[in-house]
């Protein structure tokens, strides 16, 4: 007699970085915060998402830097850096804008 399979649903579990749990993301579900928080997020007004907006970059650029000084061969898997060194050039972590333009470039 052949082995049963047993049929699962896809575990779509995700964390919401705003409220740091854990939740099952719906099917029409996109995203990466929870229902809750994105409803939350919603009603704000949009100067209180310009300043969180301004906060989290802060907050990045402040790791990177950290990163750069703690860790750089990270930044050079991760792509990171601006320029390989070159004589008179002082290799820096790239900003997010530059980021952003070269992940456009690439897919």
């Amino acid at each position: 007699m052949p082995a049963k399979r047993k049929i699962t649903e896809p575990n779509d579990e995700r964390f919401c970085p705003w409220c740091e749990t854990k939740y099952h993301a719906r099917p029409d579900q996109a995203g990466s915060l929870c229902s809750d928080c994105r409803g939350e997020l919603l009603e704000q007004p949009k100067e209180f998402l310009v300043d969180m907006l301004g906060h989290v970059a802060g907050v990045n650029v402040i790791s990177m830097a950290s990163l750069a000084l703690s860790s750089p061969d990270t930044l050079d898997t991760l792509g990171l850096w601006n320029a390989p060194e070159r004589e008179g050039f002082v290799r820096h972590p790239i900003t997010m804008k530059q980021f952003a333009r070269k992940r456009q470039r690439v897919h």
